[in-house]
């Protein structure tokens, strides 16, 4: 049954996206990461919500790589696309057999796992080459097809590998842009998706893309530190109240 567009409802929702648009035009990653567990707590069915952060996220990587193709190169782009290519298909199969209350369950602890990842400052060092990046670009495929917030693998793996800002941003967004594109196909393919999704992904189109603009241009002007600090406790909240929606 289809969820109430209520004014509140959109309200809240634009806020969100206006939030995790600005996280991907900032980061290059990390819209469905904001969107997904906030949005989560409006709507009854993850699956629409994942739906909508898939679109979503797609249409703001698209502005988002024509700012960083001049770090696109042949010898990140082979290893992110077969990751990804393979890993997604995988994830919206898994997207189709999993109930939602574990759903449900599953992207609120992702979101409190990514949250304690980031206090913990864990980290490793990897070598530069394609192994590495191919691996994180097919479990965090996996997850994007099935939850929409793959994000974190691939950009955990760009950052052990010591990679420049500019070309992380690349790669994330070349992997997001993929597997979102996959991962919407495959929905729309298997019956998944429903029109009245898409009608709420064409509202919330405007403000994803402010805050996409604006965390472009604030990429220079804002302490990514302070910036970090704040979506991760963002995110973690949107998780623990996830987790005790489910828990009820």
């Amino acid at each position: 049954m289809p969820c109430p567009f209520t004014p509140l409802l959109l309200a809240l929702c634009s806020f969100i996206a206006i939030l995790a648009g600005f996280v991907k035009g900032f980061a290059g990653f990390g819209f469905a990461i904001v969107f997904t567990p906030l949005t989560l707590l409006c709507f009854p069915d993850p699956r629409q919500v994942v739906f909508i952060a898939l679109v979503l996220g797609a249409l703001m990587s698209l502005g988002v790589i024509l700012e960083a193709r001049a770090y696109v190169n042949r010898a990140v782009v082979i290893p992110t696309v077969a990751g990804t290519a393979l890993g997604t298909p995988l994830g919206v199969f898994l997207l189709l057999v999993i109930d939602k209350p574990m759903l449900k369950g599953t992207i609120s602890a992702l979101a409190v796992f990514v949250t304690l990842l980031r206090l913990c400052r864990y980290e490793v060092s990897l070598c530069r080459g394609s192994q590495p990046l191919a691996v994180g670009a097919f479990l965090g495929g996996v997850l994007n097809g099935s939850t929409s917030m793959g994000g974190p693998v691939p950009a955990m793996v760009v950052a052990w590998q010591h990679r420049s800002v500019n070309e992380c941003r690349a790669i994330l967004v070349i992997f997001n842009l993929l597997s979102y594109l996959l991962a919407i196909g495959m929905a729309a393919a298997t019956g998944i998706a429903r029109m009245h999704w898409l009608v709420f992904c064409l509202w919330l189109f405007l403000p994803a893309l402010i805050g996409t603009t604006i965390g472009m241009h604030a990429v220079r002007r804002i302490s990514p530190g302070t910036f970090m600090h704040a979506v991760t406790a963002v995110v973690g909240f949107a998780g623990i109240m996830g987790l005790i929606a489910v828990l009820k």
